[in-house]
């Protein structure tokens, strides 16, 4: 999963740990992994999940809940990994 926060800075990975989100995510079931950081257009995430619908589950429950009143994100974009690289 890929998801762009178009004007978001270092703030949205603050918002993150303030929420508890990050605690609740590292136990989030389908979830392996996540990975984000700024760019030139805003604050990017990946995470790579068991599936599209795991993700959606834990966005709807715990995400979408918090978010600040107005935001509405751009719809992440799912990418089916297939090759996997780890050091050995």
């Amino acid at each position: 999963m890929v998801e762009e926060l178009a004007g978001a800075g270092p703030e949205a990975a603050e918002l993150i740990r303030r929420l508890g989100l990050l605690e609740k995510l590292r136990t989030a079931p389908g979830f392996l992994g996540h990975w984000s950081g700024t760019t030139s257009t805003g604050y990017r995430v990946v995470e790579v999940w068991d599936s599209a619908e795991a993700h959606q589950a834990w966005y709807d429950g715990s995400v979408k809940p918090n978010l600040p009143p107005g935001m509405e994100p751009a719809p992440p974009t799912y990418v089916d990994v297939i090759l996997e690289a780890r050091p050995s």
